[in-house]
């Protein structure tokens, strides 16, 4: 039997149709983001504690707000700063400095205990010190430099004046593409508060 003209052109149509209607399903891709957190070396030199040491208070570190954001930050400028949205923190800073400037401080022997916040207390001995801490920047510069600065205060006892300081990082640098080597420079930055707020400590 003889097809008829034009039969094979319509089937061809519809063979072409059917397969533009076919979705080709993209292929799954991998999540970019890289988590980071703050370290110490404070156990590998640990010293003894000082007699008069007291226990440490830690208050809830404060940030300043543009801080409070899990992206690891970068300032570009006076005015702008970037966020970096495939690297993140593993936990809020807050949490990553209280817990450096905890293991800095005792490794130093500056305290005898110190309390995080909202950590249920324990007896210590010596007489107890509030420590407050806010950090008032924590980034990187697109020139290599990190800006780390924190104002503090150490209160011990009701009545008696309190022992403010004002820490700036200074000579803390990171590479601009590695934000594992910012996440170490601001760590380093944060043992360096420690160093501060111990010596501090020392004279009250």
């Amino acid at each position: 039997m003889r097809a008829r003209p034009g039969l094979g052109l319509l089937l061809s149509v519809f063979v072409v149709i059917g397969l533009g209607g076919c979705k080709v399903l993209p292929e799954a891709q991998s999540d970019p983001t890289r988590s980071f957190i703050l370290s110490t070396k404070a156990g590998t030199a640990a010293v003894p504690v000082a007699a008069d040491a007291p226990t440490v208070n830690l208050r809830a570190v404060e940030l300043a707000d543009y801080l409070r954001s899990r992206a690891l930050v970068v300032r570009r400028g006076e005015n702008e700063i970037e966020f970096r949205e495939f690297a993140q923190w593993g936990e809020g800073l807050d949490l990553g400095i209280a817990r450096i400037l905890r293991e800095e401080l005792l490794a130093r022997g500056a305290a005898v205990a110190v309390q995080l916040p909202g950590s249920r207390a324990t007896a210590g001995k010596g007489a107890e010190v509030d420590l407050r801490i806010r950090v008032l920047a924590s980034e990187g510069g697109v020139d290599g430099g990190i800006a780390f600065r924190a104002a503090w205060e150490l209160t011990r006892g009701a009545g008696r004046p309190a022992t403010r300081g004002d820490y700036r990082a200074e000579n803390v640098r990171w590479q601009q593409k590695d934000e594992a080597s910012l996440a170490a420079g601001i760590s380093e930055a944060v043992a360096g508060l420690a160093a501060e707020i111990a010596t501090a400590l020392a004279k009250l």
